[in-house]
């Protein structure tokens, strides 16, 4: 009999025709050794315990767990992080899928990187259609890589860190003893989800090229609407990272030239850096066309520019548990790639 070393958590809410496609992927993985998982966080829900009795009738793999009450995605996220008795983890969210060699690739990578917290695989973007069609996008989370089959290994901190996550939650194998605090503040913006649990993993990060996943862009999401929470987000991450990690001039200066490069153009966080960390070199490399977007970015929302900048005031247990990891870092900022589609293939 198989020792079961993959515990798979297959997250769900509401969408129960989303989950027979990830239920369908997890079945047919051509590594066996795993035990599942599955989370309805719709206490009213009852069609996700048919599904599974209908997809996997009499597979002893699963468990099935009928939340009484709403659990929301942080907690559930914080749960996924605390593993069970297996020596690795996944995540499977109900709008994401796998390929079938994704288990058996992922187990492979992470048990040839000894050191490693996490590994993870690229993934295909596919996009919702109002008609409730899926769209290739054609595109990959890193585009540059495509091709490459050979795994690249991240020591944090990289720079990308402060504004985004080095690994996709929906391509991951991970090693739940390996972060130092398996659960983020409740309070956390699902938006950082990602980078924030980084900021906790003690060991590297090991990046497979190949597509291995599969990631939806849905008609619906439970990441924020309103513009401002987005701005705290970023500002959460950004500034966490940028005063306590040291990050030299010229590091800032690609790093500027790259947001410059995004459409649209995202400079504006630099200048909110300046104004919350009170120092003026984030602004340094900013040409004239960067400060007038700024201003009048500013002068046309002058309540929500200010709103912007009360992210520590909004979140105070997300900034101070971000300054705590954060500060186990204590090395100077890496600048592997600066966008994810800055590694070289």
């Amino acid at each position: 009999m198989l020792t079961q070393r993959v515990r798979v958590f297959l997250l769900t809410f509401q969408r129960p025709q989303l989950l027979r496609r990830a239920l369908l992927s997890l079945l047919a993985q051509t590594y066996p050794n795993w035990v599942c998982e599955v989370h309805n966080d719709e206490p009213g829900d009852f069609d996700v315990g048919r599904i599974l009795a209908e997809l996997a009738p009499r597979d002893s793999r699963f468990e099935y767990h009928q939340h009484s009450t709403n659990w929301g995605p942080v907690a559930s996220f914080n749960h996924v992080f605390r593993g069970g008795t297996e020596p690795l983890a996944a995540l499977l969210e109900d709008d994401n899928w796998w390929e079938p060699q994704f288990l058996r690739h992922m187990v492979d990578l992470i048990e040839a990187n000894p050191d490693a917290a996490l590994a993870w695989s690229n993934m295909r973007i596919w996009r919702q259609t109002p008609a409730g069609t899926w769209c290739d996008t054609g595109q990959r989370i890193w585009n540059s890589v495509e091709g490459n089959a050979t795994p690249h290994i991240f020591k944090s901190p990289e720079v990308l860190q402060a504004f985004d996550a080095l690994h996709s939650n929906g391509a991951m194998i991970f090693r739940p003893d390996r972060f130092r605090d398996r659960a983020v503040p409740l309070s956390t913006p699902f938006a950082i989800i990602e980078p924030a649990r980084e900021r906790s993993a003690t060991g590297t990060l090991v990046f497979h090229p190949q597509p291995l996943g599969n990631f939806s862009i849905t008609q619906d999401s439970a990441r924020a609407r309103d513009p401002v929470d987005w701005v705290h987000a970023k500002l959460l991450c950004a500034a966490s990272f940028f005063a306590h990690v040291p990050t030299s001039d010229g590091m800032l200066a690609e790093v500027f030239e790259a947001r410059r490069n995004r459409r649209p153009a995202d400079t504006d966080i630099f200048f909110q850096l300046a104004l919350v960390l009170r120092e003026f070199r984030w602004v340094r490399f900013a040409r004239p066309a960067d400060w007038l977007r700024f201003i009048a970015h500013s002068a046309r929302h002058p309540r929500r520019a200010i709103r912007c900048l009360r992210f520590r005031r909004v979140y105070p247990d997300t900034w101070r548990w971000l300054v705590e990891q954060t500060l186990f870092w204590q090395s100077d900022a890496r600048a592997t790639v600066t966008t994810k589609d800055s590694l070289a293939p």
